[in-house]
């Protein structure tokens, strides 16, 4: 039997790697000066022991490097930097304060918002709206903004001069780099409350319940929240050996419900669902369910709804509450700042 070939040194892995060349601004200059002298790719790879692809490379780029050696030209130097125009590092500073407060006064933000507001900064910058050597807090002033951040400035960093700002996609990727944004869904509703009124509300809540004379059992609070009954686990657990678990379809299928409840006592929820009557529910009474059962084609609560709840369910209910207890027929009845919720609601003793 013929003996094995050894292997080769690369493919052992013992060939070393080879030295990544990095070629100095002088060099490339004097690359392109034996181009214009009409070498060849070839030869002019030769004499510098580089590959002609690097070569050509360097003589696309010859507008910039020669830019650069204008500038400030330094024999060992490696890299090409640009000065950035000085309105640029400017307007970018004074947006980044403009999208903080946007973001203290809960002001959504997309692209096309804050690249427009970027090319009108750049626009009065450019056009010398402000004098030269004043600060970023003097522009955040004359953008009208309440106050600057605590935390110190962020430093823009290098980039390739502009002529013509256009804020361009690539120009707002950098941007978010430099400043350090992300871009992040929005959650809740937190931003839609009153924070003031909220503050002030308890005292006034009090003294409300003080001057009318309601009693606990007089008192009810309307909300409602989104039941998806379909819906699957979107995790689950697996065996340490297995490599991934297979998923299920996501079911958006939901009832609204409205609870009003008071202290020891629960009404009748009212079911919104997106059909007048399921299938599943063909022979049965709709008056006798265990809930007050409204429709819409999108099981969300709306003005017309929540009024009709309120007069076929909510008083009857209550009525015959305060009947059991004797007591008089005066009701609060707390909602909150929904759009679905008409601020109309009126009936005699409510």
């Amino acid at each position: 039997m013929a003996p094995q070939r050894p292997a080769s040194g690369k493919a052992s892995g013992n060939e070393p790697k080879r030295v990544k060349k990095v070629m100095t601004l002088q060099q490339k200059v004097e690359l392109l000066a034996m181009l214009k002298a009409g070498n060849s790719f070839a030869a002019v790879g030769r004499h510098f022991a580089v590959n002609e692809s690097t070569v050509g490379s360097i003589q696309k780029e010859e507008v910039e490097i020669r830019k650069a050696v204008s500038i400030s030209f330094l024999g060992s130097a490696k890299k090409m930097s640009t000065v950035r125009d000085q309105d640029v590092v400017r307007m970018e500073s004074t947006l980044a304060l403009w999208i903080h407060d946007c973001r203290k006064k809960n002001v959504p933000l997309g692209r096309v918002f804050v690249c427009e507001k970027a090319r009108q900064l750049y626009a009065k910058f450019s056009n010398g709206s402000e004098t030269e050597g004043s600060d970023v807090a003097q522009e955040a002033d004359f953008l009208g903004f309440d106050e600057a951040s605590d935390e110190g400035e962020p430093k823009a960093g290098p980039s390739s001069a502009l002529q013509g700002f256009q804020a361009s996609k690539g120009w707002f990727q950098r941007f978010m780099q430099r400043f350090q944004l992300k871009h992040v869904s929005l959650h809740g509703e937190a931003a839609s409350a009153d924070v003031d009124a909220a503050q002030n509300y308890p005292e006034t809540f009090k003294n409300l319940i003080s001057d009318k004379g309601y009693c606990p059992q007089q008192v009810f609070n309307m909300d409602e929240t989104g039941l998806f009954w379909k819906r699957m686990p979107s995790r689950t657990y697996i065996m340490k050996d297995e490599a991934r678990a297979s998923g299920f379809k996501a079911h958006k299928d939901r009832v609204t419900l409205m609870c009003g409840n008071v202290t020891g006592f629960m009404l009748k929820p009212g079911l919104i669902y997106k059909s007048a009557k399921p299938r599943a529910l063909k022979n049965k009474n709709m008056h006798t369910l265990p809930g007050f059962w409204m429709h819409n084609s999108k099981a969300w609560i709306t003005k017309v709804l929540t009024e009709r709840w309120f007069l076929q369910s909510f008083i009857p209910q209550v009525k015959q509450y305060l009947s059991d207890l004797c007591m008089e027929f005066k009701v609060l009845l707390l909602m909150d700042n929904a759009s679905g919720h008409p601020a109309n609601l009126c009936y005699e003793g409510v």
